[in-house]
């Protein structure tokens, strides 16, 4: 199991597929999930690419230290960069689903030269802002509710709880034991960095990279996405009919294949910008 070694002293859990001369792409999960999430994507992508995707800290195989310090957004960002220096990785497509969205564009801001091209999928450039609609607060809200339980009672109980609202019994196992893999310091630790993230929004158009925004039309995060398109009138924006929270989970072949095409386009120097629909 390959992993690596913060300059913290945390373990961070990678995986690789492809060939290692390949132009690279590097995968970034979402809050409570792991890199598993992009096994079927990386090996598609694998084709063409050197893939790499990593358990963010406290997630999946990564180390989740005890110390509350041990988590901000910027720590996020750096483990991703010591990660693509241990592997000799100059230039990488940056791709982030939710919580590793966040991490992606702090990464994107704060390291531009290593990235040759962005995607951000259900993901906001900030905690809240008042140009994020009702959905997107109500779901904020759920998220600290559920921090208060985990601080209550531990991760196992959300878990439990989390799981009861899944009808499908092999979903709701699933969903169980991912919550109950976690720490509890890990999860809050991470859950603070969700809400205590720098303000990226002022700062988008910094970015001169080839941006692509996914989301999809039930996505109570969509609104985060309308915002981050209006200030990167450039970036290629795709919205997923019938899709909520989650594009590359819910609608993986079709996120398989706007990706695939958004990094085609950007190698041979094709135009970007534009809004569409799948």
């Amino acid at each position: 199991m390959p992993e690596l070694t913060a300059d913290d002293g945390v373990s961070l859990h990678y995986e690789e597929w492809g060939d290692t001369e390949a132009p690279a792409v590097v995968l970034l999960h979402g809050f409570t999930s792991d890199l598993r999430m992009w096994k079927a994507h990386a090996e598609a992508l694998a084709e063409e690419y050197r893939v790499v995707a990593i358990d963010l800290r406290a997630h999946g195989a990564s180390g989740a230290p005890e110390a509350i310090e041990s988590y901000t957004m910027e720590r996020y960002a750096e483990d991703v960069r010591q990660l693509l220096a241990a592997l000799n990785i100059d230039l990488c497509a940056l791709v982030g689903c939710s919580f590793g969205g966040m991490v992606a564009l702090q990464v994107a801001i704060s390291a531009p030269d290593l990235v040759a091209a962005l995607v951000l999928t259900d993901t906001s450039p900030a905690y809240a802002s008042d140009r994020y609609d009702d959905e997107f607060r109500r779901r904020e809200a759920r998220l600290v509710e559920q921090e208060r339980v985990v601080e209550a009672f531990g991760t196992a109980e959300l878990g439990k709880r989390v799981a009861a609202t899944v009808k499908d019994t092999f979903l709701a196992e699933a969903l169980r034991r991912r919550y109950a893999s976690m720490t509890r310091e890990g999860y809050l630790g991470a859950a603070r960095v969700r809400r205590e993230r720098p303000d990226l929004t002022g700062r988008l158009r910094e970015l001169t990279m080839p941006v692509l925004i996914c989301t999809g039309d039930a996505d109570p995060v969509r609104s985060a996405a309308d915002v981050m398109l209006l200030e990167l009138p450039e970036a290629r924006f795709v919205l997923f009919r019938d899709c909520g929270h989650g594009v590359p989970s819910l609608r993986p072949e079709s996120f398989l294949e706007v990706l695939a095409a958004f990094l085609h386009d950007v190698e041979d120097g094709r135009p970007l910008a534009g809004a569409f629909t799948v």
